[in-house]
């Protein structure tokens, strides 16, 4: 059986799993359109589940029903707790039990976390926000201690954020209530069982009668107190889910703006990619052409290497050439000597002839000619000559 309400007051939803079918049916007939009492009109509507779905985690099953709260349980009776039926007590430790239970239990301690509920001041106890241990309080709602108004007055600020009314002094377990701005009662723990017990101005026990109806009254106010803070936190979490509508809109509005600016830029990238391809064509045909380039440079690389070593094979020649010439004009030159001498010797032997026509041939074999320096220049040409002839 799960119970689940929501934000109305004493409306309830219950879903109740049977055992058998039959079952079901006799409690469809038994309890459909009936009273609930005489007093109140409400009926109670019976309605068959045709199926139930179950969710895992990762699809959001963990997450509960918006607008709907489920009952919590007593840790003590394991049954709903319904502060509309049953009394319920919250202790120090933020534990919340029926308070029939919690009257069960013999121990002061917590029967989930065994937090000791005393309120004597010990040595660990400090101011939650500037760790003061002086003039300490602790709020009866949520257990938040702070100091008192005379230290740094953080007892006196958390009820204002939070509006938790009760607060006890833990030097004395007076309790103080923020709104009638005065003390509800004196409470003292009892030494023997550690139950909160009340005295009177002389310091003297109070009357069982009286300490019970004083036990009601704390639990009237607690549950008071509880179901305006439960107001409380519902406003709150109104308040926090409004602010998240809000949050989602603007966010729907900026995932609209994205979207559109999105289209836009994809306009744009269609536009680029267009331009893209055309580049891409142009250097495909600039690339071409470079290639063409590269290949006549290859080509006129290779002939002008080619020219330039026949340059170098016609310098060899025009040099070769050249020395042929200047041999050719010294050769030129020695025989120019050689027809020279060749002409002063025939026209000294001609002049001669002429001028010792009366002597005999043997006189002229006998005879020689000085000419000084020429006759050796002549018998160069003859040597020369000779050389020449051979």
């Amino acid at each position: 059986m799960k119970i689940i309400r929501d934000m109305s007051p004493n409306h309830y939803m219950v879903l109740i799993k049977f055992k058998a079918q039959r079952l079901a049916d006799e409690f469809y007939r038994n309890y459909n359109d009936t009273p609930y009492n005489s007093i109140e009109d409400h009926v109670c509507h019976l309605v068959y589940v045709a199926r139930v779905d179950f969710l895992k985690e990762s699809e959001g099953g963990a997450v509960p029903i918006p607008g709907l709260v489920e009952l919590p349980s007593c840790p003590v009776c394991l049954e709903r707790m319904d502060e509309s039926v049953d009394g319920i007590l919250t202790i120090l430790c933020n534990h919340t039990f029926h308070g029939h239970c919690l009257e069960k239990w013999g121990d002061t301690s917590c029967p989930v976390c065994r937090y000791s509920q005393t309120p004597e001041e010990v040595g660990g106890n400090h101011c939650f926000e500037c760790d003061s241990t002086e003039s300490l309080w602790i709020c009866l709602i949520c257990g938040q201690v702070g100091c008192g108004r005379y230290v740094d007055g953080h007892a006196y600020k958390h009820f204002e954020g939070t509006n938790h009314t009760y607060a006890m002094q833990l030097s004395n377990g007076r309790v103080w209530d923020y709104v009638g701005d005065n003390y509800v009662h004196r409470l003292i723990q009892n030494k023997e069982d550690g139950k909160l017990v009340e005295m009177d101005e002389r310091g003297q026990r109070a009357s069982d009668e009286k300490m019970d109806s004083l036990n009601l009254e704390y639990t009237y106010l607690l549950t008071s107190q509880l179901e305006s803070q439960r107001r409380y936190f519902e406003e709150k979490m109104l308040a926090l889910e409004q602010e998240c509508s809000d949050k989602l809109l603007k966010s729907e509005e900026q995932f609209n703006s994205l979207v559109t600016t999105n289209s836009l830029e994809n306009q744009d990238i269609q536009s680029l990619i267009k331009v893209k391809e055309q580049t891409e064509k142009k250097s495909e045909q600039l690339t071409s052409q470079l290639r063409k380039v590269l290949k006549q440079l290859q080509e006129e690389q290779a002939l002008n290497k080619s020219l330039l070593s026949n340059q170098h094979e016609w310098q060899d020649k025009v040099r070769r050439l050249e020395d042929d010439k200047q041999s050719q004009q010294l050769e030129l030159k020695e025989t120019q000597d050689q027809l020279r001498d060749i002409l002063f010797h025939l026209e000294a032997q001609n002049k001669l002839t002429s001028e010792n026509s009366g002597l005999d041939q043997h006189e002229l074999e006998q005879s020689q000619i000085s000419t000084g320096a020429a006759a050796d220049a002549a018998g160069k040409p003859n040597t020369r000559k000779s050389k020449k002839k051979r």
